[in-house]
């Protein structure tokens, strides 16, 4: 049995560019010439990749807390388990002006 010629017009756009692919293409180039320096600077490179790791982990840690305390108005710390610190915003009515 044979099978119908192939319709362009039913194609998946599986070929059409999109961001997401862009920056995807762009940080595969902007990753050779970083692998070809990682290998000639292996500890260089090391101490880079931790610092732009502690720099993420740190910048979404205190986005988390920003929106924490935006939302709830305060922040519980527990201190080894045998006391917490609570943190306010003072609200309007508080304040003394």
């Amino acid at each position: 049995m044979s099978r119908p010629p192939f319709d362009p017009r039913l194609r998946q756009f599986a070929d059409q560019p999109t961001w997401r692919r862009i920056a995807a293409s762009y940080l595969l180039l902007a990753a050779i010439p970083f692998a070809l320096w990682a290998v000639s600077n292996p500890l260089v490179a090391t101490t880079a990749l931790v610092g732009v790791a502690t720099l993420v982990t740190g910048g979404r840690h205190a986005y988390r807390f920003a929106r924490c305390l935006r939302h709830c108005k305060r922040i519980t710390v527990d201190l080894f388990g045998s006391a917490q610190v609570t943190v306010t915003r003072p609200s309007a009515d508080d304040v003394c002006c």
